[in-house]
């Protein structure tokens, strides 16, 4: 009985450790995201060398209203459609309702490769 008491006890502590990991991961992705909202003339400046434009948001949202030539690739599907990025060395501008999920749409694409990703914070900021 009490070897079963101890790993029961280790389990406890394996199933606590997992979820205190869990929840660090998802602060430090929701607090990095808000943080690293570019400046709207650096927003400016790469929409005008041509950036890919890209609105994270939900369809429903993006057909609410969206920045000029933006496509949307809501966060929850970026990375079934990293293809549609293209070059990794591209420009690209990502943007949402508050710049919270297009912040976690830079760190993503960051993961994957891509060097030139910018926050665009909120959509009605956008320059």
């Amino acid at each position: 009985m009490e070897n079963f008491t101890s790993l029961l006890s280790l389990k406890n502590i394996g199933i606590f450790s997992g979820i205190t990991a869990l929840l660090l991961f998802f602060s430090y992705i929701s607090n990095a995201s808000a943080s690293d909202i570019a400046e709207s003339t650096t927003v400016k400046n790469w929409i005008l060398k041509g950036a890919l434009i890209v609105d994270v948001r939900t369809p429903e949202e993006f057909n609410s209203g969206n920045y000029k030539g933006s496509i949307n690739i809501p966060l929850a599907e970026l990375e079934k459609n990293l293809n549609r990025f293209g070059d990794k060395d591209r420009l690209i501008v990502v943007y949402c309702r508050s710049g919270n999920r297009s912040g976690q749409a830079k760190l993503i694409l960051e993961k994957y490769g891509y060097k030139n990703v910018l926050n665009g914070g909120a959509f009605v900021n956008m320059p």
